[in-house]
């Protein structure tokens, strides 16, 4: 702005020590255009400095706005994250004990048929035969009595002359395993 009225009071100045007026004339109306345009050019410099620091505030403003936004939707991801890992740990572990109790149960409702497989070669398909000649007939016992003969074999305190033989066989079994044994047998 203060370029542009200098150039017009110059340009004054000029225009009154010349010749003539036409001349005079011709060159004020040059000068006072090339004031115009320099007016304008100053203006056109003010505003584009203007936006620029606009343009700089509205930029930094976005990019806190942006950092704000990703910070907060970080958090609630991992929020997300860690509710979503605890829901599948515990699924996980319901999923696993339930699936342990099943087998469990799979394995004790086979148990039974499974293992007398093994006695029925001495004792009989139906556990109506002396194992090997010498011992009782089982068939017929209730499930306490053979569960009681079973663990006694296994611990040693049970036992006549076949005692030696059932020790072996009645180690291989759990607990468990006897007594499922011990119910099928009571059922032949």
């Amino acid at each position: 702005m203060k370029i542009a009225l200098s150039l017009a009071l110059a340009t004054l100045f000029f225009v009154g020590c010349g010749d003539s007026n036409s001349h005079k004339a011709q060159e004020h109306t040059e000068t006072q255009k090339e004031a115009s345009s320099t007016t304008t050019l100053a203006h056109d410099v003010v505003k584009a400095a203007m936006n620029h620091d606009s343009v700089k505030q509205i930029k930094e403003s976005v990019e806190k706005k942006v950092q704000e936004v990703t910070q907060q939707a970080t958090q609630k991801a991992q929020e997300a994250l860690t509710k979503t890992t605890e829901a599948a740990t515990s699924a996980v572990a319901a999923a696993t004990t339930a699936t342990e109790a099943a087998t469990t149960k799979a394995a004790a409702t086979k148990t039974g048929t499974q293992l007398f497989v093994a006695c029925a070669g001495c004792h009989g398909q139906n556990a109506e035969k002396k194992a090997l000649g010498k011992s009782q007939v089982i068939k017929g016992w209730d499930a306490a009595k053979i569960e009681t003969a079973l663990k006694g074999y296994k611990d040693g305190s049970y036992g006549g002359s076949m005692k030696a033989v059932m020790k072996g066989q009645a180690a291989k079994l759990s607990d468990a395993e006897i007594k499922e044994l011990a119910e099928h047998i009571s059922k032949l």
